[in-house]
């Protein structure tokens, strides 16, 4: 597929629901599957950071045609432009984050802030990380305290 094929989605162009935030967008895993999978499982980019969370499932994500094995508690941290793709074997659960430059500019002195941070790199495989075991055992004591607050 030619790079000039790729579609390049914004945060507006994934969330058409009436108002929705240019910068941020923060959802259950499941939810944005169920959602926005239809578009978003062919090879495609962003123009904004892109975070997953997988907690439940298997399949493959590929970044930047890099092929990773999906494994619970494992992290993504994708950058602007990354070409991505997914596909699962049956439900996923876990949690998505995308977020433009512009949320963190605001308040930010530095303008190149996030360039710090090697997992937001560009390199598909600084990107990728695991969740250590202790996290792990925590998660629904994590969940139940801070996801579901009304």
């Amino acid at each position: 597929m030619a790079k000039e094929n790729i579609p390049v989605y914004d945060i507006c162009s994934i969330s058409q629901e009436k108002g929705a935030n240019d910068d941020l967008l923060v959802d259950r895993l499941s939810s944005y599957l169920h959602k926005y999978y239809e578009q978003l499982h062919f090879p495609h980019r962003h123009s904004f950071y892109h975070l997953v969370l997988f907690t439940k499932g298997k399949g493959t994500h590929s970044i930047d045609f890099t092929t990773f094995d999906i494994k619970p508690f494992q992290v993504y941290f994708m950058i602007p432009g990354q070409v991505h793709s997914w596909h699962f074997e049956g439900n996923m659960e876990g949690f998505i984050i995308n977020f433009s430059e512009n949320l963190f500019k605001v308040f930010l002195q530095h303008p190149h802030y996030l360039d710090r941070f090697p997992f937001f790199s560009g390199i598909s495989e600084e990107g990728v990380g695991q969740l250590p075991g202790i996290y792990t055992r925590r998660w629904p004591i994590y969940l139940s305290r801070y996801w579901n607050r009304g």
